[in-house]
């Protein structure tokens, strides 16, 4: 076999490589869109929702770490797994608000209102991580802020719920928090560190069930039969779609990553509309679109050296 050949070959496999990593993440990114439609097909409320969720999807991850049989690196670094564990507390808040703000702001909009988040962890990073605030960034935050207020303005004009946008911009608050949180978390990774997250928010939701809403763990006794498909499902797109995330990452560029990423609120306003009926004005339209476009200019300014800045957290 000649170079020429060997060469055509290997480019060929890896091409095939590249191929299967695109699917997987844009499979984890749509099971990611999918949440707020599986919410929508449960009767019980949104913090016993998020409940259930978390727990199935921290049994699944730690199964699948157990039979990974690696060695864990949260032994030999205590203080990150702190961090991870406080990335989880935060992710338990996200789905808090995010769970809520579908019941009354919809699941298009919501999941779009949340990803405010990676503009605003751009906002933070130069007192956080030391990072310049370069142009892109500031354009990029720019643009974002205007879809936020087309958005939310109108929204509030329309007759739309104030408390169910309010939710929608308070999870994106805790999702930044839990990205910032996580990148602190740099020696703990894969599966380990996303179920580390995971049963950190199930134990955060599991106390607020508790102590705030005087929920028991009799629960499950509310769950109807109607209930356990869509539930069982929330539950497996967890585990599911981190790990597919987790394993495109090893081979996507991070431009890549940071151009499909925003598969999810897209996804998640096309469900929307497609299942639950959902509508946006033009104006709510535009200013959606302005979101994902600012946030998108910005995370693809901030590229550099094909590393990524928050993608190692926990698939939505």
């Amino acid at each position: 076999m000649s170079v020429m050949q060997a060469t055509t070959k290997a480019g060929v496999f890896h091409g095939s490589i590249e191929a299967v990593a695109t699917v997987m993440l844009i499979a984890s990114l749509v099971m990611g869109g999918s949440n707020g439609i599986l919410a929508s097909a449960v009767s019980l409320p949104s913090y016993q929702i998020v409940l259930l969720r978390a727990t199935i999807g921290a049994a699944i991850l730690g199964i699948m770490l157990l039979a990974s049989r690696k060695p864990l690196a949260s032994f030999a670094y205590k203080g990150e797994f702190l961090m991870a564990a406080g990335a989880g507390v935060a992710l338990g808040a996200d789905w808090l608000f995010l769970f809520e703000a579908y019941d009354y702001a919809g699941v298009g909009m919501s999941t779009v209102l949340c990803y405010c988040a990676p503009i605003i962890v751009m906002a933070l990073s130069p007192v956080v991580f030391g990072e310049k605030f370069t142009p892109a960034k500031t354009i990029g935050f720019a643009i974002v802020v205007a879809g936020a207020l087309l958005v939310n303005g109108s929204a509030l004009q329309g007759g739309s719920s104030p408390y169910g946008i309010a939710c929608g911009l308070a999870s994106a608050v805790c999702f930044a928090a839990m990205m910032m949180l996580s990148k602190k978390a740099v020696h703990i990774a894969g599966i380990e560190k996303v179920f580390i997250e995971i049963a950190a928010a199930a134990a955060m939701v599991g106390v607020y069930s508790l102590v705030i809403k005087g929920a028991s763990f009799s629960l499950v006794l509310g769950i109807g039969a109607s209930d356990i498909v869509p539930l069982a499902l929330l539950g497996i797109s967890t585990a599911l779609a981190n790990y597919l995330y987790l394993k495109s990452l090893s081979v996507l560029s991070a431009q890549s990553v940071s151009v499909l990423g925003y598969a999810e609120p897209l996804s998640a306003v096309l469900f929307g509309a497609v299942v639950l009926g959902e509508s946006m004005l033009p104006i709510q339209m535009a200013g959606a679109g302005l979101i994902v476009l600012g946030a998108l200019a910005s995370e693809l300014g901030s590229v550099s050296g094909l590393r990524l800045r928050w993608h190692h957290s926990p698939s939505r």
